[in-house]
């Protein structure tokens, strides 16, 4: 395929050189080589295209008619492979971001609205949502997922990890007691996001101390904000990332708990669809750059 294209423009240029010899010159190739590739395009099309003489070469009506054509039509493909090289080397067009609710009300919308004052040609669609939603068949550019990736054939950049702090509600805990051991917490309940906190077990470390503890739980959801809206109420205790924490501020009603042990955190990732590392499109790369440059924030 590539070498008719090549020889469809080597006859729009004779017909618009008007000489075989003169084409020949600026290919820098022998005129036999030039007859010989107009022939062959004319042997394929079972047309004669081009009428040679010693001096002047000149399309007949067929070739005319090609030429006119033709030239649309390569100049259409042009068109497209240089707005198809814009796209990957310049952001625009629409990008579609899904990433769990609170966390992108209150990070990724704000910076999504910054990184279009950067690109004016981007439109951005941010797609708000707690359950896994699949890239392909929702149309998404780019997912931030929260938690253990499972195997995927899309691309993953990890971003950094999330921290958590154990927290009650004043209320629960005047009520149930402050856990003092990781023992204690068998005896607490905990609010629990329905999918990341599976199975129920948390996993808490003091220096060489390791100790693995059962959430005894009758309540979950899928949203860290109704999560803490039920534990503020006094409904037990929850395993909080700290980005949501901050962004509560010196919230009185909340107490953390066991705070000399260590607990595990969560991966942020941003998964996204694209051929190679070295074919990713403008619009997902500039984005993930500003999740790289601005993630500090939240990875506490």
């Amino acid at each position: 395929m590539k070498s008719n294209l090549e020889d469809m423009k080597l006859f729009l240029r004779i017909v618009e050189v008007g000489s075989l010899r003169q084409v020949a010159i600026e290919y820098m190739a022998e005129p036999s080589t030039i007859s010989r590739r107009l022939s062959a395009l004319e042997k394929r099309l079972k047309v004669k295209l081009i009428e040679r003489s010693k001096v002047h070469s000149f399309p007949t009506d067929a070739g005319r008619a090609y030429y006119e054509r033709l030239r649309l039509l390569l100049g259409q493909i042009d068109t497209l492979e240089r707005e198809i090289s814009d796209s990957t080397n310049t952001p625009s067009g629409l990008l579609r971001v899904s990433c769990p609710v609170d966390f992108g009300a209150l990070y990724i919308a704000p910076w999504l609205h910054d990184l279009q004052q950067s690109y004016p040609g981007l439109n951005v669609e941010l797609l708000l949502n707690d359950q896994m939603v699949n890239l392909v068949e929702e149309g998404i550019d780019v997912a931030l997922r929260i938690g253990q990736l499972t195997d995927s054939a899309l691309r993953a950049r990890h971003l950094g990890n999330m921290g958590v702090s154990i927290v009650g509600a004043k209320s629960y805990l005047e009520k149930k007691g402050v856990p003092q051991t990781p023992e204690d917490l068998k005896a607490h309940d905990f609010v629990l996001y329905n999918w990341l906190h599976k199975p129920n077990f948390i996993t808490l470390r003091q220096g060489e101390r390791v100790e693995k503890v059962h959430m005894n739980s009758q309540f979950s959801a899928n949203n860290v904000g109704a999560i803490m809206n039920v534990v503020k109420k006094g409904g037990g205790l929850h395993y909080a990332p700290k980005w949501f924490l901050h962004k509560e501020g010196n919230n009185h009603d909340l107490v953390e708990v066991l705070e000399d042990w260590q607990k595990p955190s969560y991966p942020l990732n941003a998964l996204f669809i694209a051929p190679s590392t070295d074919l990713i499109p403008a619009k997902i790369r500039v984005f993930i750059d500003l999740l790289m440059k601005n993630i500090k924030q939240v990875v506490i």
